[in-house]
């Protein structure tokens, strides 16, 4: 991607940001941070009250509440695990995966590498988490690079086309 560190890091890290290229809503909000290993407790959702401005970047330990653009309601939460600006952010994604970001500096470029781990070996976790997501990642890179080159947002945004179509770009 073309640009500056801190700029592609914003993109990751505030729910205005991520809302550009990715989400269709993204929040963060403090908490003490994730349960336990083994411990299945599910996020609630958190008042508007409790939400981190969506300029303002995500926090070791924040929860997250995200969703796609899909008439059927994709959603996400979790956890912030790791954030060292404009370098490395990791947080948790999906039941029990981990998604490690990392973004440096070569010339007028910075390489933003992602690796997503903790995928289950099974038959449904090999097709739908590791292809799934290998296929939907490639799309939203691709779409953080156009939209942070100042290109066009390359989602389909109106819901009513998104569950017909079953869209990755979503």
């Amino acid at each position: 991607v073309k640009g500056c560190p801190d700029d592609i890091f914003g993109l990751w890290t505030t729910g205005a940001g991520l809302a550009k290229w990715f989400l269709r809503n993204a929040e963060f909000a403090p908490s003490e941070g994730r349960p336990a290993k083994g411990k299945k407790d599910k996020p609630t959702p958190f008042p508007a009250a409790q939400a981190r401005h969506e300029n303002e970047a995500c926090r070791v330990n924040d929860r997250y509440l995200w969703e796609w653009y899909y008439d059927g309601g994709i959603s996400g939460e979790g956890w912030i695990l790791e954030v060292r600006p404009p370098t490395r952010l990791r947080f948790t994604f999906g039941a029990n995966m981990e998604v490690d970001l990392s973004i440096r500096k070569q010339g007028a470029w910075c390489v933003v590498e992602l690796r997503q781990f903790g995928i289950p070996d099974t038959p449904r976790g090999r097709w739908e988490m590791h292809m799934g997501c290998r296929v939907a990642w490639a799309f939203f890179l691709t779409n953080l690079k156009s939209v942070a080159e100042r290109g066009p947002d390359l989602r389909e945004t109106e819901r009513s086309r998104t569950r017909q179509l079953h869209l990755v770009n979503i």
